[in-house]
């Protein structure tokens, strides 16, 4: 017998502090769910196998079945009550540590796990005290190690039913659910549609693109048919981009792949990402915002879990301003920490990285690239608009000689900023065709209007804009009725008022209204 004593405090951290955020046990006990459906699937092919999460807030309490091969009534103890003695093989199963069953017990008061397996008319239940747990651990004066402890809180009852000899099942059951997260039906649905291993929507036009790329390089996603409620849960995908209102902000033209094998020539990885008009971050509006990271098409971590394979802190937020996907493959012996949160700690595990850094510098060049030309297509919009205003005022009439040269100036600085951009966005949109850029749809009715390549300067770059005649506002046959020295007072009047007021708008809206009440 071992002589070195495991303490209770151990059993704090597979528990209470096991996860940041509590919905994690979802994706932990649909993950040993899985496990069982390919067990499943081994011994039965032919059948279709489920998950169901049944919510009850009234109750509190929380149910996760599946209908796969269930546990033999022997190996009770040993799957379902014995810590970290699982029979899971590492690169095989998606678990592979037997502590993630452990992770109910922080946020219920009781936990259950009831099963009946193949052939077998015995229905076990294994019941798990959290309250004594809780009470056992916060109690200094209490020295029993784990396993003793694993002992006062559980106990296992078998019950022979003929009736159950054809079922085959497992049951997750928390009872008196303490975090009302948990109880959330809305949230859980929209949690687990990103984080749980399940197919794409069939709304989501690249759906079959995908499975296209999946076929041609020989390989597999994992789903499963997951249930919350009567809902069956889909990746949420969309093609439309939407903003904090919820009104469609940009949409999605297509999707680009990844896929990278290691120094071995092993499969290493794959992904997807979004192209669109890369506006910026997306909004939490959008359900599958970012590029999320995937093992056995299960997510690792939360959605900023991709943030960290941009080099500089600055730019991890071009990796929001995309849907996408990175899939770690089990060839690539590549496996999720203890929390799921990342990737364990491995040889391999630097130069998966140096990888998907190199892949995102792509994302990088993409997001600055769109900028670029979203700020020369506004710089030409924003001179047309002024322009048309400078023309506007210039024929109502100026104020004085020098106003008339201040906005002269002005129309000749907009055409020249105006056709610099105008060079900019046709060397870009040149560039974009040249090396295959997927940016270049921008450059569409929908999105930024290519200026014509032959279209010549409106004026001369290096000239300012020459007026026949200088246009003084009371020159209008409004003004016929005052004498020249009453024009020369209103046009005094009307200088103090530009020289005064730095708002354009306000400054024009006054001189409009004295002009109005004056000539009436």
């Amino acid at each position: 017998m071992a002589e070195t004593i495991i303490g209770k405090n151990v059993l704090e951290s597979l528990t209470r502090s096991m996860y940041a955020d509590s919905r994690c046990v979802y994706r932990e006990y649909i993950q040993n769910a899985a496990d069982q459906i390919d067990a499943a699937k081994e011994i039965h092919p032919e059948l279709e196998y489920t998950v169901d999460v049944r919510i009850n807030p009234h109750s509190r309490n929380v149910i996760i079945e599946d209908d796969a091969t269930g546990v033999k009534s022997d190996d009770i103890k040993v799957l379902l009550i014995d810590v970290a003695r699982s029979i899971k093989i590492r690169g095989v199963n998606k678990g592979f540590r037997g502590i993630g069953r452990l992770g109910g017990l922080a946020y219920c008061k009781t936990l259950k796990f009831e099963t009946s397996y193949f052939d077998e008319d015995i229905v076990s239940t294994v019941t798990w005290d959290a309250v004594r747990l809780n009470q056992i651990l916060d109690d200094d004066d209490d020295d029993r190690d784990a396993g003793a402890v694993i002992d006062a809180i559980t106990s296992i009852h078998k019950e022979h039913q003929p009736e159950s000899h054809d079922k085959h099942y497992f049951k997750v059951i928390m009872e008196e659910v303490t975090d009302d997260k948990l109880l959330n039906e809305k949230d859980i649905r929209d949690y687990l549609a990103m984080v749980a291993p399940v197919d794409y929507s069939n709304h989501f036009a690249y759906r079959n693109e995908i499975y296209s790329f999946l076929k041609e390089h020989k390989l597999n996603l994992d789903c499963y048919n997951i249930f919350v409620g009567d809902c069956q849960l889909s990746k949420d995908y969309t093609m439309s981009i939407f903003d904090q209102s919820g009104k469609i902000d940009d949409v999605i033209t297509g999707i680009k792949f990844w896929y990278e094998t290691n120094s071995a020539g092993q499969p290493m990885y794959w992904g997807w990402y979004s192209i669109s008009s890369l506006k910026g971050i997306l909004h939490r509006t959008n359900k599958a915002r970012n590029i999320r990271l995937r093992c056995e098409n299960i997510q690792l971590g939360d959605e900023t879990a991709c943030q960290r394979f941009m080099t500089s802190g600055d730019k991890a937020r071009f990796v929001r301003y995309f849907f996408g996907e990175i899939h770690v493959l089990p060839t690539s012996k590549l496996v999720p920490d203890s929390h799921r949160d990342y990737l364990r700690v491995d040889e391999g595990l630097k130069e998966f990285e140096n990888n998907v850094e190199a892949n995102f510098l792509e994302l990088e060049k993409l997001c600055y690239g769109a900028s670029d030309a979203r700020k020369a297509d506004k710089t030409i919009k924003q001179s047309d608009t002024r322009e048309e205003q400078i023309k506007t005022r210039l024929g109502k009439g100026v104020t004085s000689p020098a106003q008339q040269q201040k906005l002269d100036e002005e129309l000749s600085k907009l055409r020249q900023e105006r056709e610099k951009a105008q060079r900019k966005l046709r060397q870009i949109h040149q560039n974009w065709q040249s090396n295959g850029n997927p940016l270049i749809d921008m450059f569409s009715p929908m999105g930024i209007q290519l200026p014509q390549p032959e279209q010549p300067p409106q004026l001369p770059v290096n000239n300012p804009p020459q007026s026949t005649a200088i246009k003084l506002r009371t020159d209008d046959k409004r003004y016929s009725k005052f004498q020249q020295n009453e024009k020369e007072l209103i046009l005094a009047i009307y200088n103090v008022i530009e020289q005064t007021l730095n708002n354009e708008k306000e400054r024009d809206a006054l001189i409009d209204k004295i002009e109005h009440e004056i000539t009436k």
